[in-house]
Order: structure tokens, then C-alpha cells, then sequence
């Protein structure tokens, strides 16, 4: 068990050494949508928009729970927000 952990760990250090350098240099094309920051939310009864077969991204963090809709992924591809322990990326 422990050496399929350090090999998975190996590679995510690998793929992640990959990241790194594929976010230094300059990207190739921009990206097909336009990523949301720092979202706004609403009160879940004000969300008229919404239909009880909707699917969402759900977080629960402590007392707070925030949906995303997939809908709005869908659309955005990211959203960069915060959580009580941090920024979070939230992807679709």
C-alpha cells in the first residue's frame, strides 16, 4: 500500500511539476470562457431560476453551504472563490 501512495505522490508531484511550468510560460491561446471571481450569492428561496432537477456543486463549510449550478459552470468552465479555510476553485 505505502509504495502505490509514493508512486501516485511521484506522479502527481510530476504532473503538478508540469502545471508549474506550463503556467510560466506564455499560454497559447486564451481560454474559451471567462472564469468567474469572487462570486455573489443569493438567498436559496430568491434562486427562481433554479428547478428542483437542476444539478449543482454543493459546499458546506461550517454553517455556510453555497451551490453552484452547473448551468453556470457550464457556461464560465471556473470559479475562483473562498472558503473559511482559503481560496477554492470550483471547475465544471
Amino acid at each position: 500500500m505505502r509504495r502505490r501512495f509514493t508512486i501516485a505522490s511521484a506522479a502527481a508531484g510530476a504532473m503538478l511539476a508540469g502545471a508549474l511550468a506550463a503556467a510560466q510560460s506564455p499560454p497559447a491561446k486564451s481560454l474559451p470562457y471567462v472564469a468567474v471571481h469572487d462570486p455573489e450569492f443569493i438567498r436559496a428561496a430568491d434562486a427562481t431560476f433554479m428547478h428542483d432537477d437542476d444539478r449543482i456543486i454543493g459546499l458546506m463549510a461550517g454553517d455556510a453551504a453555497k451551490a453552484y449550478p452547473a448551468a453556470i459552470l457550464s457556461q464560465h468552465g471556473l470559479v475562483q472563490d473562498r472558503s473559511p479555510k482559503g481560496p477554492i476553485a470550483i471547475t465544471w
